[in-house]
């Protein structure tokens, strides 16, 4: 893959060309591994994961903190029990505490088990839904580690985009952090989806910030380096 062709592709200014070109070089050096060490946890440790968690616990690090590689991304709105709770209407953003309820015939825990897309008909704190949830997750929490810290404090303004004719290829910046992602056509429909660098696209989604930190740790776009058949 030439991730040179596909920057220029995109109409970067050619002053800016080189910076991205050698961060996403280094992303690239960086995730070597990367993808192995999320499938190794997500195929042979999610259901272990699943029952060192209590039903209060929010992540994996409640219970053991030396275990953030294997955890998801230490982000309020990413949990031990999925991703789909409320938000607060005040503050428009994810809180702790939500689906507690261990009571089959409140509305809360029915509610919880309507929104458990990934383990259907199950709770989302039930250990089954939890092992469902880190054998499609887990491992987010090394390329949380080895991503880069992002500022967003100037709101939509923080991200730029840069895309090609077709929009097929997007790359975005937001501080140090760049991302490259495309779509290789091979036949029909068909390729290969390109995705380097830095997740700024899930940290800031749409013109609005999707993920925030939980305490102690900072606001960082994660690693991320993959090439994957799939659909345009």
């Amino acid at each position: 893959m030439n991730i040179a062709k596909l920057i220029a592709r995109t109409g970067l200014p050619s002053a800016l060309q080189p910076s991205a070109l050698a961060a996403l070089q280094d992303a690239e050096k960086r995730a070597r591994g990367l993808l192995w060490a999320k499938w190794k946890v997500r195929l042979f440790k999610a259901g272990k994961i699943a029952k060192m968690l209590t039903w209060k616990s929010e992540r994996l690090i409640d219970v053991r903190p030396d275990l953030l590689d294997q955890d998801i991304a230490p982000m309020g709105n990413i949990t031990a029990h999925g991703d789909n709770a409320p938000w607060n209407d005040a503050t428009h953003r994810p809180e702790p505490g939500q689906w507690l309820s261990e009571d089959p015939a409140s509305w809360e825990y029915q509610r919880a088990v309507e929104a458990c897309y990934w383990s259907k008909g199950n709770h989302p704190r039930s250990t089954k839904a939890r092992k469902d949830w880190y054998r499609r997750n887990a491992g987010e929490g090394l390329a949380y580690r080895l991503g880069m810290p992002v500022d967003v404090s100037a709101g939509a303004d923080s991200v730029q985009v840069w895309r090609n004719a077709d929009d097929t290829i997007q790359l975005r910046r937001c501080g140090e952090a760049w991302q490259l992602t495309a779509f290789r056509p091979l036949l029909g429909r068909f390729g290969l989806n390109v995705r380097v660098g830095y997740e700024i696209d899930n940290v800031f989604r749409d013109g609005v910030q999707q993920w925030y930190p939980i305490p102690g740790f900072d606001l960082r776009a994660p690693l991320t380096y993959s090439v994957l058949p799939g659909r345009g």
